[in-house]
């Protein structure tokens, strides 16, 4: 008895942080513009990101925030509601970005990669929240969501997505 209780204890309650998935990036109002002073690139990024929480617990998530980076440069930022995934459920949101260059970004680094077409962006997001297991266990978790990516200017289109592990 003793055995089967520390097997399902074990199994149970290893709480581990839900994983992050970047499922697909749509580009919409794509401008951008290499010859004016100072060049510029706008669009709207809408990215699908994929919660899967593989704990026998809920795991609620607060409040947060997602931005797309240039060469190290915030570009574009949007928050998002918190919410809830169930034990070993897996949801899917859609969080909208809008993307402006700014006069913070090198000017010189994003005139040539307009001019080459394309550009290599990065998306970062977390989600901090807590699991739950049978209203006793709870441990804090984050999990993390961080790509790059390439935004082809021909083809309005992100491709060469890559994500780290989190």
């Amino acid at each position: 008895m003793g055995a089967i209780a520390l097997t399902f204890s074990l199994i149970v309650f290893r709480i581990a942080a839900p994983n992050l998935n970047l499922q697909s990036v749509v580009i919409k109002n794509l401008k951008f513009n290499s010859s004016s002073s100072p060049p510029y690139l706008n669009m709207t990024f809408i990215a699908e990101i994929q919660v899967k929480n593989d704990n026998f617990g809920t795991f609620k998530f607060q409040n947060s925030s997602a931005g797309v980076f240039y060469n190290g440069t915030l570009i574009g930022t949007s928050g998002f509601f918190g919410g809830e995934v169930l034990g070993r459920e897996t949801e899917n949101m859609n969080v909208t970005i809008k993307v402006r260059s700014n006069v913070w970004v090198n000017q010189t680094y994003l005139n040539g990669d307009l001019n080459s077409g394309l550009v290599k962006l990065r998306s970062y997001a977390d989600f901090r929240g807590k699991v739950t297991v049978l209203k006793i266990a709870k441990q804090s978790k984050v999990s993390v969501l961080d790509c790059t990516m390439n935004l082809n200017l021909t083809s309005k289109a992100i491709q060469d997505i890559l994500c780290a592990e989190n």
